[in-house]
């Protein structure tokens, strides 16, 4: 993070000044500039990374905006995105402060991002960091989008401490779609050997699979750690074989392009055509549970 001010803010007294005056929501970023006769995106580099917010005194502009209504009443569309935030999405703030959103992925994925970007109706920035290789966007300030999301249970400081969410019934294949996208996995060169799997916090796991055994009709399994031996809290629900056929269908089911990560589609589409009559007996057992 860059330490903007750092020099004219070095004397305490000078940086507490600025905080008294920027929390009387009474000035701006260029009467705060003038005051302290430095540029405006000087003050406003202090203030983010201190996590105070300036009111906006119609002074000037927000530079950057969204759809901050987007997950206060949930559609198909915003439960898939709120599941993805689940997984692979930061939420983060500063004693009440600053709220803000933060997706990250891998170069390679940055359409998703664009597509997230066009789903929220933002006029953000994504950008790269060379470092990783890596993507990433950031709604910065914008509460409504914060504090809707903590209300359907998506706690800020990742995915780790989601116990269970506050999604319909309507909207939950949607929903474990997006917790898919994000953390999951699927594939294997053999019927026997295919698997299906989430990984995350225990609690959200087992709320995802209560909806898996019964729209999928697939049995009950025990959720395992995703690893031993690192003092990880994260752990994994997995299935193998044939059935995981009947949740890719379930997840899939009513999906849109802007709704899916394209890479995955593609692989559950080519996995469908590979072992195409175990995908068929496996149709009829799902739409017909007494063969089960």
């Amino acid at each position: 993070m860059k330490n903007y001010g750092a020099k004219l803010f070095k004397e305490k007294w000078r940086l507490g000044k600025l905080f008294l005056l920027a929390k009387t929501d009474k000035y701006s970023a260029p009467q705060l500039a003038k005051i302290f006769q430095c540029e405006k995106k000087t003050i406003q580099g202090v203030l983010n990374n201190n996590a105070i917010k300036l009111k906006n005194l119609g002074l000037f502009k927000k530079k950057y905006f969204c759809n901050e209504n987007f997950f206060v009443n949930l559609t198909a569309i915003s439960a898939y995105w709120a599941g993805f935030i689940a997984a692979d999405g930061c939420l983060w703030s500063k004693n009440g402060r600053g709220k803000s959103l933060f997706i990250g992925l891998k170069q390679s994925d940055i359409k998703h991002l664009e597509k997230f970007r066009k789903a929220i109706k933002s006029n953000a920035k994504i950008s790269y960091i060379k470092s990783n290789n890596s993507v990433h966007i950031g709604l910065w300030s914008e509460d409504k989008i914060f504090d809707s999301l903590t209300k359907l249970g998506i706690e800020q400081n990742k995915s780790l401490r989601i116990k269970k969410v506050k999604i319909t019934h309507r909207f939950m294949s949607h929903f474990i779609r997006g917790v898919f996208d994000g953390d999951g996995y699927f594939g294997g060169k053999k019927v026997t050997h295919i698997q299906f799997q989430i990984g995350g916090y225990k609690p959200l796991l087992e709320q995802i699979q209560e909806v898996l055994v019964k729209k999928c009709k697939v049995k009950r399994v025990k959720i395992y750690p995703l690893s031993y031996g690192t003092g990880t809290m994260a752990s994994r629900l997995q299935y193998t074989g044939s059935q995981i056929f009947r949740i890719l269908d379930f997840l899939y089911k009513n999906s849109i392009e802007e709704t899916r990560l394209n890479r995955k589609y593609k692989k559950y589409l080519i996995l469908k055509k590979k072992f195409l009559v175990l995908y068929r007996k496996n149709t009829i057992l799902y739409k017909n549970p007494k063969k089960l």
